[in-house]
């Protein structure tokens, strides 16, 4: 057995160790430790016990996750949850159901499984509790651990921005956005350890949970300054990417001072420069119809090495998933059928937003001739995607991004506009703008105003109009856009005619005909907590579930 397959056994060992929650099928291995007690004075000991653990959880963010048995091939980490959401709103279109993955978060029909524990609703939520569990445990080693002071505070400080950032993403998936709904029921919340007879808990308020999330992150921030320790991984958050993960949330909660700051402060960090015009150029793959041949492409965004990368995971080839996996869900220039059978494109409408002039044009096919109706199979497809492609697909090679500078400047530029500074939030988002299209200066001289005057189409009147533009154009396929519906809080539509050219949505989700466009806070954007957890925690019972309206 190899060296690195020892360590990923090690991992998952000790994964088990850590979180009561994985050990039913794999008791055996805990011959030393009771599944009620377990000895964390043994298991994280000290400092270099302590990050073997969080290197295994760090492992689970781009992992398959076989706990969801027959679906693991579309839960696959992070970039599967961000995925659902983004297929979940109008500007990602996807073209066929083919082997399924993925059809059911585009098509609205998860919310109704949420009785089995196999689909999004029990994947997210089991998913994201036992991150937390796991970092509880690394968290009640603090005071015990033994080991350099800096060094113990620099992997506790990540261990408290991974339980704020499962939170964060819990909070967003299972109820309405923050502001207005702050007295709603959230998620439970678990700070301590617990065990196989530990009672779940029950929903927190939504503004207990931000709370929460706050806390944790304004604890990281004070022990990444004292650890003094930089980032040695791209896999490992550190001070810069918790501070954006701090404007994240500032965002939602409508703190624009504070996301404003903190975006500033991501984007100081060393070494890490935007994209430039060159650097975000993507070469596209090709598919050849007849015999099925294909070529992959060259993109940034497969790769943690590109210069704006602030997190992520360098997938080795020793760790990387064939199926299971985002790229075989968006390369359609492969011999992998997900992608190719199920195409992911871009809405013609913000497609066509998008100046000649842009590199960005480029990371779309246009409208090539071959509609959706015509297409049979590959990348040879109307508004097409070439974005995301594997960066060595004969190894199944490809890393994940999971946050890049351009997002910082984003959070920046709108947090700004919403202040009226609009001579600031000028100079951001051309800061980024120039790096995409050389006449981007033009396009925002003469722009100001805070208002948000249209939701999913429209004609940009205002400098916020624009700056959301370029939020989705530049995050697309990343953020998880339904979050931002629901944050923005301006509904939405799939279904539009613009210059007598019809939606390229294959459901533009006609089931609802009562709604020309959703309101923004639409049952089907939210998740429903998972009937197992009704079923065992006494403190959640049905009249605790989220409303569900019978289609």
């Amino acid at each position: 057995m190899t060296s690195s397959k020892i360590h990923t056994l090690c991992l998952t060992v000790l994964m088990l160790l850590l979180c009561p929650a994985l050990i039913s099928s794999c008791s055996q291995l805990l011959d030393t430790s009771p599944t009620t007690d377990v000895d964390k004075e043994l298991i994280l000991k000290d400092t270099e016990s302590v990050k073997v653990a969080l290197d295994g959880v760090y492992a689970t963010l781009y992992n398959r996750i076989d706990f969801v048995t027959a679906n693991a091939h579309q839960c696959f980490g992070i970039m599967a949850v961000n995925l659902a959401a983004e297929l979940m709103g109008e500007d990602m279109v996807q073209t066929a159901e083919g082997a399924g993955w993925f059809w059911k978060d585009y098509n609205y029909e998860t919310r109704e499984r949420y009785t089995s524990k196999i689909q999004r609703c029990y994947f997210t939520w089991t998913y994201f509790y036992q991150i937390i569990c796991n970092v509880n445990y690394i968290l009640s080693a603090q005071d015990s651990a033994s080991g350099p002071r800096e060094e113990l505070d620099y992997l506790m400080a990540q261990a408290y921005s991974l339980r704020a950032y499962s939170y964060f993403m819990l909070i967003q998936s299972f109820q309405q956005t923050y502001l207005g709904h702050e007295n709603l029921p959230g998620v439970p919340i678990y700070t301590e350890p617990t065990t196989s007879e530990s009672k779940g808990g029950p929903r927190a308020k939504v503004s207990e949970v931000y709370d929460r999330i706050v806390e944790d992150l304004d604890t990281a921030m004070d022990l990444y300054r004292d650890s003094g320790i930089s980032q040695r991984d791209i896999t490992e958050l550190d001070y810069y990417a918790a501070n954006l993960l701090r404007a994240r949330v500032a965002l939602v909660m409508g703190d624009w001072q504070k996301a404003a700051t903190c975006a500033g402060i991501a984007l100081e960090k060393p070494g890490r420069s935007l994209l430039g015009i060159q650097e975000a150029t993507v070469v596209k793959g090709s598919f050849n119809d007849a015999d099925k041949t294909w070529t992959t492409g060259t993109t940034p965004f497969n790769s943690t090495e590109s210069s704006s990368v602030l997190w992520g995971a360098k997938v080795l080839s020793e760790q990387s998933t064939v199926y299971a996996s985002f790229y075989s869900q968006m390369d359609a220039c492969t011999d992998i059928y997900y992608a190719a059978e199920s195409p992911k494109c871009i809405s013609n409408w913000l497609y066509a937003q998008i100046p000649e002039s842009d590199v960005r044009k480029g990371w779309w096919n246009g409208d090539i001739g071959v509609d959706a109706s015509e297409w049979k199979y590959g990348a040879n497809i109307n508004y097409n995607q070439h974005k995301f492609q594997w960066k060595d697909q004969k190894s199944y090679q490809g890393d994940y991004i999971f946050m890049r500078l351009e997002e910082a400047v984003l959070i920046q530029a709108e947090a700004m506009c919403r202040l009226k500074d609009y001579s600031g939030a000028r100079k951001a988002i051309s800061e980024l703008g120039s790096r995409r299209d050389p006449n981007y200066q033009r396009r925002v001289a003469s722009l100001s105003g805070c208002e948000q005057t249209f939701a999913s189409t429209g004609t940009v009147s205002t400098l916020l109009d624009e700056i959301l533009l370029q939020r989705r154009i530049e995050l697309w396929g990343e953020a998880g856009r339904v979050f931002d519906i629901l944050r923005l809080a301006k509904g939405w539509t799939r279904d539009w005619t613009v210059g007598g050219v019809k939606s390229n949505h294959t459901n533009i989700l006609s089931k609802y005909p009562e709604y020309a466009a959703f309101p923004a806070d639409y049952l089907e954007c939210i998740l429903m907590i998972p009937q197992t957890e009704i079923d065992n925690n006494p403190n959640i019972n049905d009249e605790d579930q989220n409303p569900y309206r019978q289609l």
